[in-house]
């Protein structure tokens, strides 16, 4: 699986850089410049005072973490079956297991943007718009949230409806 750097660099010191914001490949603020150039530093090391200066490094995060992290956002909505493969198999539409979601979720960058294709079951009898709707809010909050990069677009396909045996 081919690894997405998405991340340069995470400090928890200099003052400008925000510890729990994932800066896009080469977009993150330099580790020694200060918020403003009035803001109080401690001599010599560009922070500012009561500042501990954290370890600087990378986070890499896979395609596939995130297609969980969206995967398991489109299994909580509400007219959800589950998540389809995007190849069905044998003119057969099944609906994945969790550990498998990758399968049914497509994650793309372009910049610093994320663009996540889903492919998903449905149940039968209900508005498809509106579920489609709330499956794209809640991928975008969850993904969002969880990354802190913005999510360009979410298109959802899908692939089946559901009769349930009841109806």
């Amino acid at each position: 699986m081919k690894v997405r750097e998405i991340m340069s660099t995470m400090h928890s010191g200099p003052a400008g850089v925000n510890p729990t914001r994932v800066y896009p490949r080469g977009q993150a603020p330099a580790a020694n410049a200060p918020e403003s150039p009035d803001a109080p530093q401690e001599p010599g090391t560009g922070h500012a005072p009561n500042e501990a200066a954290g370890p600087a490094g990378k986070i890499e995060v896979s395609t596939r973490a995130i297609a969980t992290v969206a995967g398991r956002a489109v299994a909580q909505c509400y007219g959800v079956v589950g998540i389809a493969a995007r190849h069905p198999r044998f003119a057969t539409v099944e609906t994945l297991p969790p550990d498998q979601y990758g399968r049914g979720v497509e994650v793309r960058f372009a910049d610093d943007h994320v663009t996540i294709d889903l492919y998903v079951v449905l149940e039968h009898g209900l508005r498809i718009s509106e579920i489609a709707h709330n499956i794209m809010s809640n991928v975008k909050f969850a993904v969002e949230r969880t990354l802190g990069l913005p999510v360009v677009s979410i298109n959802v396909n899908v692939q089946a409806l559901r009769v349930s045996r009841d109806a």
